[in-house]
């Protein structure tokens, strides 16, 4: 008899984590990344990450030099991820279980930056105001903040690929996901059904379910937001271009200071 069972996010999906994200160019976002700091921040030697998932970005950008990078998730089972690929790559990447709402770090950054629509999953103005003053603590003079979120005109394409996406991965589990996107509340879910497959070390006959949240903002909402806080924005860009982000943006990329 096959059960299901509710799941903290990022738990079971962690182990599954980077095949079902397999199309995300990370190649291309940290390129940009750093192309972002090299024009706004060039003599910029210390990065912090913020919700890094896997690592992926954080290995990544070690390969452009930086003196010290920190990498922070809140889900332990995707930090455990990050570090054991750190280790097989040889990384010097420091990674840390933290909450971005409550960070905790005794040291200070020229950079910090968040991808992925992670701003995404804070649903209430205070939870976003409280982030940027989490990151003000710890950020050096002339400091960067740079994240992206995505916009209601993304969601309204996205579901389109994203909806019953299922996948078999490594023959250690199989997955199903369905995404749908509220308009009217602005709220964007994708349902994850996860169920382990013969000789899984987890419970074969369960299927493991994680739901996933974002709001979707507006630029204008996000602006008014940032306005509240003690950062100026020097930019607000389209997708993984240096170009003005634009009533058509699917994804837009702030870059404070």
């Amino acid at each position: 008899m096959n059960t299901q069972k509710e799941q903290p996010n990022y738990s079971i999906l962690a182990d599954i984590y980077d095949e079902v994200m397999h199309d995300v160019d990370y190649i291309t976002w940290t390129d940009y990344i750093d192309e972002i700091i090299m024009e706004h921040h060039p003599r910029a030697q210390n990065l912090l990450e913020l919700a890094c998932g896997t690592g992926t970005m954080a290995i990544s950008m070690e390969e452009f030099g930086y003196n010290r990078i920190v990498a922070t998730d809140l889900a332990p089972k995707m930090i455990e991820r990050a570090t054991q690929k750190g280790k097989e790559a040889g990384s010097k990447v420091e990674f840390k279980t933290r909450d971005f709402l409550d960070l905790k770090l005794d040291e200070t950054f020229d950079v910090a930056y968040m991808v992925f629509d992670s701003l995404n999953y804070l649903h209430q103005s205070a939870d976003i105001l409280k982030l940027h003053a989490e990151v003000k603590k710890i950020l050096n003079p002339g400091g960067l903040f740079i994240y992206d979120f995505t916009t209601p005109r993304n969601s309204r394409k996205a579901i389109k690929y994203l909806n019953n996406d299922e996948a078999t991965v490594d023959d250690r589990y199989h997955y199903f996901r369905s995404s749908s996107y509220d308009g009217q509340k602005q709220i964007h879910t994708n349902r994850f059904e996860i169920q382990p497959l013969s000789g899984n070390r987890n419970s074969e006959g369960e299927t493991f379910i994680e739901e996933h949240q974002q709001r979707i903002y507006t630029y204008y909402e996000v602006k008014e937001m940032i306005d509240q806080t003690d950062f100026k924005i020097l930019k607000a860009y389209d997708g993984f271009d240096l170009k003005p982000a634009h009533k058509k943006s699917l994804r837009i990329t702030m870059v404070l200071q």
